[in-house]
């Protein structure tokens, strides 16, 4: 398992790090400034006394096949107690994984992190950069008027693109299937055509880009799309 249990009484860090190798560790510490307290492996869920209610981000290492279920059951039991903090999975053994299920479960990011030592660092660079954690953009849907609106400036959406945004900010987690949002296009839908789908968000996802520099709509890989936690307020 990947979790032991912490001491309440002390103040909670703002990031935790649920990480098994010291050269990870030393990776993400460089990436970031907020206090990081290391949790090492114990067998048991039990030990789990830890105040989540107020972290900001947490790192978890998946470095073994059998390690994907309890990230799972740590992932789904921060989420019972925190819907705002940015998780990530650092995926670091050889073998296929699948994201579905943590992006599911309310994971941020899901990544595998390549062996050589540059390319593993430009990597978690890239996706801290993307993070929510990272950089705090807000942006507000104006379902009436269609727009996407941030404190200084205002693009214009289409209905359809308003109605993907609005239908990945009420799914559970931010995620949907890419036939959960072809249903919510069109109810009656039978068939559609999934080159069409894919290309209306990549419209929409380059125009946000281009207006905020911000990526707000993330593909995951063999399901559909996630959206940025915590950037679109109603």
């Amino acid at each position: 398992m990947l979790v032991a249990g912490c001491n309440t009484d002390i103040q909670a860090p703002k990031a935790l790090n649920f990480v098994h190798s010291q050269a990870l560790v030393d990776d993400i510490e460089q990436l970031i400034t907020s206090e990081v307290r290391r949790f090492d492996a114990c067998s048991t869920l039990a030990n789990l006394a830890c105040d989540f209610r107020h972290t900001e981000a947490v790192f978890i290492e998946v470095n073994t096949p059998d390690a994907i279920n309890d990230s799972l059951e740590l992932l789904k039991h921060i989420r019972l107690f925190n819907q705002a903090a940015c998780i990530f999975i650092l995926v670091t053994h050889n073998k296929s994984f699948t994201s579905i299920n943590h992006y599911l479960a309310g994971a941020d990011h899901c990544i595998k992190l390549p062996v050589d030592p540059l390319e593993k660092q430009a990597l978690l660079s890239r996706t801290f950069e993307e993070s929510h954690w990272a950089t705090n953009t807000q942006l507000t849907l104006d379902r009436t008027r269609l727009l996407l609106c941030s404190t200084t400036s205002k693009i214009e959406i289409s209905y359809t693109e308003m109605t993907i945004i609005d239908a990945l900010v009420k799914a559970p987690q931010h995620v949907l299937s890419q036939d959960s949002i072809a249903k919510t296009l069109d109810p009656n839908i039978v068939f559609y055509d999934p080159r069409a789908l894919e290309k209306t968000i990549s419209r929409l996802r380059t125009k946000i880009k281009k207006a905020y520099n911000l990526e707000l709509i993330f593909s995951v890989r063999a399901f559909g799309y996630r959206l940025r936690r915590g950037t679109i307020t109603a």
